[in-house]
């Protein structure tokens, strides 16, 4: 309903837009993550004014930044171990990229020079590689996973554009997703993939309940965080023993 009654009063406000314009709003500002959780969608709408009808809308949005951490099998001192080679150093966690027209004449080069500004340029190599193609296998493995685990898309969902005004859009956010700040940003280019104009809205994903609770205390608590595992550890092994004591008795 809400975004039913702000696209009509977008529609009012069209005469006043300054060509070029993008203005934009979500249904939703906040997602707690609870045990519950198990994904959801956000809901992307608002009103365009192109100076040209050939100009397309991009909407992408961005998770909090990760690292990615590379590791490979090596041997040390006769023994096998998981040795960090490589990471991927402040990347989002969630990236996703659509656009109003999927026939654009330069969406491959948008594609990659997305991809590259967000996630090829922040690869850090501990050593230098003996293979010249190391950083393109790297690279190609990880949107491999992140697109495995719905972490990542690019332009597989086409934003809807009514009357050459209005648009709207759905986010599905996967089952697991990382808190902090997810960015939402619309922008209006034109056939040559130049930005005519830019809006952004931002979504605060935080932890609730048990799961706020315990990812709070092992970082800000360690030691009691440690003991706490152990305790519930110790109870519910003497719990389970008790348990089937009784049954088998």
């Amino acid at each position: 309903m809400r975004a039913i009654i702000t696209a009509i009063i977008f529609s009012f406000l069209m005469s006043s837009f300054c060509l070029g314009s993008v203005i934009s709003n979500i249904d939703k500002s906040d997602i707690e993550l609870s045990t519950r959780f198990d994904g959801t969608s956000l809901l992307v709408f608002g009103a365009i004014s192109p100076r040209d009808d050939r100009a397309s809308l991009l909407v992408e949005v961005v998770g909090p930044p990760t690292t990615v951490a590379i590791r490979k099998k090596v041997q040390i001192w006769g023994i096998w171990v998981n040795k960090k080679i490589a990471q991927f150093q402040g990347i989002p966690s969630f990236y996703q990229i659509s656009i109003s027209n999927p026939e654009h004449p330069v969406l491959k080069e948008i594609e990659n020079k997305k991809l590259k500004s967000l996630f090829y340029d922040f690869l850090e190599i501990n050593s230098t590689p003996e293979d010249g193609n190391v950083v393109e296998q790297y690279y190609d493995e990880l949107t491999r996973l992140k697109k495995k685990l719905g972490k990542l898309s690019t332009f597989e969902e086409q934003v809807n554009i009514i009357d050459k005004k209005l648009f709207s859009h759905k986010v599905k956010l996967p089952k697991k997703i990382h808190p902090g700040l997810y960015k939402i940003k619309m922008t209006l280019i034109d056939q040559q993939g130049t930005e005519l104009s830019k809006s952004e809205q931002s979504v605060k994903v935080s932890k609730v309940g048990v799961q706020e609770f315990l990812s709070s205390n092992s970082k800000n608590n360690p030691v009691f965080y440690g003991l706490f595992s152990v305790i519930i550890a110790l109870f519910l092994g003497f719990s389970a023993a008790q348990l089937f004591r009784w049954l088998y008795r």
